[in-house]
């Protein structure tokens, strides 16, 4: 028997969705972005002073912060998530009250 060939297919992401991690995923890629132009041997004349790493970094946080709330105010999204608000259950307006007098039978 051989070894099952490795697969080439994008790893599914979970059913539990992480939205923590997506935010730090996107906000490690624009680092590595930024960085890999501010710190690149073609970025800029070799006196430029280059700003701080640690800097560089919060800056992609918020980056990342302002590309989730603009994603949220696309039409798209605000259609999503009026079909998520009408779907769904709110129990503080359901009357059960004819189910608990049955029960008092």
């Amino acid at each position: 028997m051989s070894a099952p060939a490795p697969s080439n297919a994008p790893a599914k992401p979970s059913a539990g969705h992480d939205p923590q991690k997506a935010y730090i995923d996107l906000a490690e890629r624009i680092f590595v972005l930024l960085s890999s132009r501010v710190y690149g041997t073609l970025a800029g004349a070799p006196d430029q002073k280059k700003p701080d790493p640690k800097a560089l970094a919060a800056f992609s946080f918020k980056l990342a912060d302002a590309f989730e709330q603009a994603t949220k105010e696309t039409d798209r999204m605000k259609a999503s998530i009026e079909a998520a608000n009408k779907a769904a259950v709110k129990l503080d307006e359901v009357d059960l009250s004819s189910v608990f007098q049955s029960t008092k039978k």
